[in-house]
């Protein structure tokens, strides 16, 4: 395992200077000199491998929120949709990944960390049965709606009225249109 950066071993209040300023945008001299002038005694080379690794995260950090939000923008435009079947199967992904990462680590997993992964894994397991559930019973609703529409159409149509009616009843009333 590779050693801890110099500058992630400072006191918090440095590192927490050198965050900020990577966050400002600043270059590896910038924060060099902020460093040194707190007193900290590390060398340019540190400074920049710790800048190029806090830059890297902020990126992948950056890149997963507009992930996210795409992501979230499509499952609010349409929660039952293919998105929101999606998610359980993804969450399911990462709980096994973070298993394999355990299995392969050298240090032994940590209780708490198992016990919220199996605790995740059964809601993954819950929210797929009960998503299964809700699409059999709307598949029912739509079938007993179509069946609906088509007594409303035959009833209209026996009491004689015209096709350009009974098609305004299914839309105003049942909210259904010609295709059901």
């Amino acid at each position: 395992m590779a050693r801890k950066s110099t500058v992630a071993t400072l006191p918090k209040e440095l590192v927490d200077a050198c965050n900020g300023l990577i966050r400002d945008g600043r270059t590896i001299d910038d924060i060099l000199a902020a460093l040194q002038g707190l007193g900290a005694d590390v060398s340019r080379s540190a400074v920049g491998r710790y800048v190029k690794s806090a830059r890297e995260s902020l990126d992948k950090y950056r890149q997963a929120q507009e992930v996210a939000k795409v992501w979230v923008d499509k499952l609010e435009a349409e929660p039952n949709g293919d998105v929101g079947r999606l998610l359980p199967e993804m969450l399911r992904v990462v709980a096994f990944q973070s298993l394999s990462a355990m299995g392969e680590s050298d240090k032994p997993a940590k209780a708490m960390d198992v016990m919220l992964l199996a605790k995740a894994i059964r809601d993954v397991a819950g929210t797929a049965k009960t998503q299964l559930e809700v699409e059999k019973q709307l598949r029912a609703m739509r079938a007993e709606l179509k069946a609906a529409a088509k007594d409303v159409e035959n009833t209209a149509r026996a009491a004689g009225l015209s096709g350009d009616t009974v098609a305004q009843i299914k839309q105003r009333i049942l909210g259904v249109g010609e295709q059901a």
